[in-house]
């Protein structure tokens, strides 16, 4: 019911619209995922995707350039389906994403395939906003949700700043993103609960 709900929105477009694709590269000093380090050595992730009438696909990858220090090197692929609609000072982004997870040095393989939701409201200079994922796949039942507002549940802190330069259709930018995890228990288990996180990212939009 979930998968066919999502799917139902994703493809409601509207009036045609002119449909825009890109490509991106960026240098990355590490990668994490959801306050969790899973590169911390430079990673290279390139990009592209194709946008039209609040729709868009894409395909991101992300390659290790060294390996990192617990011994692994990994390669990462998502494909993400996307439909962004707008009522007034509230938008709603559902999508679907598919990740496969392949470590270079071992035989570690892994896929599988989440629902997202993204809800935020416009207060003027400020967006609050939710994230909530659930997988449908190999994990069924796992469930992820990230707020920008503040919660009695706190688990992590994080901020992100960025800076884009376009030239007509090309752009770059860097961007730096410091993350850390405030709940005890999880961050007595983590070994890198704290990080930041710079990267150059060269693209174009046509």
């Amino acid at each position: 019911m979930i998968k066919t709900t999502l799917l139902a929105l994703l493809f409601a477009q509207g009036s045609p619209q002119h449909t825009t694709y890109g490509v991106e590269i960026a240098f990355r000093s590490g990668h994490a995922d959801r306050g969790f380090i899973i590169n911390d050595r430079p990673v290279v992730q390139p990009v592209m995707w194709f946008s039209g009438s609040g729709t868009e696909f894409s395909a991101w990858s992300n390659f290790a350039l060294a390996q990192t220090t617990d011994g692994a090197r990994p390669r990462i692929v998502e494909l993400e389906l996307t439909h962004e609609q707008t009522w007034g000072k509230v938008t709603a982004q559902p999508a679907i994403r598919m990740f496969f997870y392949h470590d270079a040095l071992s035989a570690d393989r892994d896929r599988s395939l989440e629902g997202w939701l993204t809800l935020s409201y416009d207060v003027g200079p400020f967006q609050l906003f939710t994230r909530q994922s659930l997988d449908v796949l190999t994990y069924k039942g796992a469930y992820f949700v990230d707020a920008g507002i503040a919660r009695r549940a706190l688990d992590r802190v994080g901020a992100e700043m960025w800076l884009t330069v376009y030239k007509k259709r090309f752009y770059v930018g860097p961007h730096f993103e410091f993350s850390t995890i405030v709940d005890p228990a999880v961050r007595a288990a983590t070994t890198r609960p704290t990080y930041l996180l710079v990267r150059l990212s060269l693209g174009g939009e046509f």
